[in-house]
C-alpha cells in the first residue's frame, strides 16, 4: 500500500470544472478523485424541462472537464452514482473506498451538489479523518474547520491556553501577518506567564514548566492543528510556530464558554 495516495472526493454540480484546478493547487498530492453524482443526472426524462435539462448536460459536461483534467495530470478519475442523496446510498460507496485505501489521505470538496449529498459527504469525511473544502462563487477553495481537540478539553492543561494566547496576541501584533514565533520565546513567555494554584493544588512555583513539558505541549497542539511548526529558514535547527486558523477558532469558541458561564477573563491566566 502507497501511503503517500491522496482520495479526493467531489460533490457534483455544474461548475466542478472551474474548481476542481483550484483545489489541486491547493492539494497537490491527489492522486485519485472521485465524483459523486446522483442518477438523476444521468436520467433523461419526459417530465424535464429546459432549465433542467440544460442544468443535467451542465453537469454532465462539468464532470468530464474534471475527468480530463485529471487524466492530463496522471490522477485516476471515477464517477460513482448513486440512487439517491440518502446517507446510506452516500456512506456505502465511500467505505467502499475507504477499505481499499485505508491509509491514505482524504479530502472533499463539498461545495456542489445537492445539500443532502454534500452534508453526506461532509459526516463521512470527519468519520474518514478526512478534510472538507468548499468554495463559493469565485472565492478560493477553503478548508471547513473541524476541532480535533474539543474546546471543552483546553484547561485541561492551562498551558495549552497560554501557548495558544501568546500566538495569537503575537499575530495581532503582525497586523494580520503570520507572526512566527522562535521555540526559545514562545517557552521563555509561556514559563513567565504566571498560572495561579486551583483549589487543592500545589503552589506553581512547584510546577513549573520544563523544557521537555513544553515540547510534549507544543508537539500535542501540532498534532491538534491547532498551532503550525515550521523550519527557520536562517537556521534548520530551529523551530518557529504560529497559530492556526483553527487554534484561533479554538481561542474564540472557549472564550464564549467562559463568557457564557459569566468569567470575564479566561480563568487560570493573569
Amino acid at each position: 500500500m502507497d501511503r503517500q495516495e491522496h482520495i479526493h472526493i467531489i460533490s457534483a454540480g455544474d461548475r466542478i470544472h472551474t474548481a476542481y484546478p483550484a483545489v489541486l493547487m491547493e492539494l497537490p498530492t491527489v492522486t485519485h478523485t472521485f465524483i459523486f453524482a446522483e442518477k438523476e443526472v444521468y436520467t433523461n426524462s419526459a417530465r424535464d424541462d429546459m432549465k433542467k435539462r440544460t442544468w443535467k448536460c451542465a453537469i454532465r459536461n462539468a464532470i468530464e472537464e474534471v475527468n480530463a483534467l485529471s487524466r492530463s495530470r496522471h490522477i485516476a478519475c471515477a464517477l460513482v452514482c448513486i440512487d439517491a442523496a440518502t446517507f446510506d446510498a452516500i456512506r456505502d460507496p465511500v467505505l467502499g473506498i475507504f477499505s481499499e485505501h485505508p491509509d491514505a489521505r482524504y479530502s472533499f470538496d463539498i461545495s456542489a451538489g445537492s445539500k443532502r449529498l454534500s452534508l453526506g459527504l461532509f459526516s463521512m469525511s470527519l468519520w474518514v479523518e478526512g478534510d472538507s473544502y468548499y468554495a463559493f462563487g469565485n472565492s478560493p477553495a477553503r478548508r471547513v474547520p473541524v476541532p480535533t481537540l474539543p474546546s471543552k478539553n483546553l484547561p485541561a492543561n492551562p498551558q495549552y491556553l497560554v501557548i495558544l494566547t501568546i500566538l495569537f496576541r503575537s499575530q495581532e501584533r503582525g497586523k494580520g501577518e503570520i507572526a512566527l514565533v522562535p521555540k526559545e520565546t514562545l517557552f521563555n513567555e509561556a514559563k513567565a506567564w504566571h498560572i495561579p494554584a486551583r483549589h487543592g493544588e500545589e503552589e506553581p512555583g512547584s510546577r513549573e514548566l520544563t523544557p521537555p513539558a513544553f515540547s510534549r505541549l507544543v508537539s500535542a497542539l501540532v498534532a491538534w492543528n491547532l498551532i503550525r511548526e515550521e523550519t527557520d529558514p536562517e537556521n534548520a535547527h530551529k523551530r518557529l510556530y504560529s497559530i492556526t486558523p483553527d487554534g484561533e477558532l479554538a481561542l474564540f469558541v472557549y472564550s464564549a464558554r467562559m463568557k457564557r458561564r459569566g468569567v470575564a477573563e479566561t480563568p487560570g491566566l493573569s
